[in-house]
């Protein structure tokens, strides 16, 4: 089990949020790439409020913030 940050819009972090080999964390001009899913979900657990990259709805990639936790299985999670 791991449990990952979950925006208002009830989309959550996961492993297809690469984006040219890397996960960007972090607020807008302070954010940080990692190489892997992992690294980037302990950078998450770390913060006061997780920020994190991904796509809206027309495709275009911005920050959003986590509002809540989401307990999922690793197995689960990686199929997304």
């Amino acid at each position: 089990m791991v449990f990952v940050p979950v925006a208002a819009d009830g989309s959550h972090f996961h492993p297809g949020l690469e984006r040219g080999g890397k996960f960007m964390i972090g607020a807008k001009g302070e954010e940080v790439s990692y190489p892997s899913f992992n690294e980037a979900l302990s950078a998450l657990q770390k913060m006061a409020t997780p920020r994190w990259r991904r796509p809206n709805e027309a495709g275009n990639w911005g920050i959003v913030s986590g509002r809540d936790w989401k307990r999922i299985e690793r197995s689960q999670l990686m199929s997304k």
